[in-house]
């Protein structure tokens, strides 16, 4: 008998490759949905990935950096001149944010689904909210990195300059308050908005053009409307710039420098409530939107 015919039919062998067996302990949905948001926000900013995929996000952080040292030189030889105001800090840098934000927000979710890893992580510890809550979380803590950590060097290089930097420390205090929480709405608000693109359009560079194009469109028209009617409800066209919503939120939090204020945002002259309450409103919308966008659907 030969030696092929004494193989069963059903032959079949294990290889042991080395797989160990995880005697850990279980971290739980917690450790799975914190993972999850550090690796989305290594994802974006190129991490272990090629030198290109840094060019970018390092681009826009030395754009964001850049005005700030000109501002605190700027301070220091020119006191008086009031040229380091954080209303012109960031009006200057809004185009800055939106570029970035395009860039982190379809990172977060594109991908995902163009690889089809969603029901991998939905196999796992965490639930479709987890998700959703994690990707928003990834995109505000990268935004603030570019809306919070330059404005507080701001604000610590005008007091440096001062006569006593103690002193100015002590007196302008509230106004590190104001400026980080402005960073921090901008965040919010326009991660929550990056997030809807990308959550409705698969393609990563046309969610980036989008996100770009469409806050530059949406600026342009509520300027064209603005100056084209002249009837009074004509303020309301202020809300569809989310630009001139943040510099008339900024410009009520330092009313001292209204004279940086655009026609549109004194004309339409609504209170900070307002204002505030309309961004609330936005993020509630986003937020609700891209969740469910991630419904399980048959």
């Amino acid at each position: 008998m030969s030696s092929a015919s004494a193989i069963p039919a059903t032959y079949g062998e294990v290889f042991d490759r080395g797989y160990a067996h995880y005697d850990g302990r279980r971290q739980g949905r917690l450790a799975a949905w914190w993972a999850l948001t550090a690796y989305s926000m290594k994802r974006a900013m190129g991490i272990r990935k090629p030198w290109t995929a840094k060019v970018v996000p390092f681009c826009l952080y030395l754009s964001a950096v850049i005005p700030v040292v000109v501002m605190v030189g700027a301070a220091a030889l020119l006191p008086r001149a009031e040229i380091a105001g954080y209303p012109r800090y960031f009006d200057g840098i809004a185009l800055v944010t939106w570029i970035f934000i395009a860039t982190v927000a379809p990172e977060m979710l594109c991908v995902d689904r163009r690889e089809h890893t969603l029901p991998f992580y939905f196999s796992r510890a965490i639930t479709r909210s987890d998700y959703v809550l994690a990707k928003l979380a990834a995109t505000v803590l990268l935004t603030m990195t570019l809306t919070v950590i330059p404005v507080i060097l701001l604000w610590l290089g005008r007091q440096l300059v001062a006569n006593d930097p103690g002193h100015a420390m002590r007196t302008h205090l509230d106004d590190l308050g104001k400026v980080m929480l402005i960073g921090v709405m901008l965040a919010i608000v326009g991660g929550v908005a990056g997030l809807v693109v990308a959550s409705a359009i698969d393609r990563k560079a046309v969610a980036v053009a989008v996100i770009v194009a469409g806050e530059l469109t949406l600026t342009a028209i509520a300027h064209f409307s603005f100056v084209a009617v002249h009837a009074d409800w004509r303020r309301y066209f202020i809300f569809l710039s989310a630009n001139n919503v943040f510099s008339a939120v900024v410009h009520r939090f330092f009313p001292a420098s209204t004279l940086d204020e655009t026609f549109m945002e004194i004309q339409a002259s609504f209170s900070l409530q307002t204002y505030l309450l309309y961004l609330l409103a936005l993020v509630a919308i986003g937020v609700l939107f891209v969740r469910w966008r991630y419904l399980p659907r048959e």
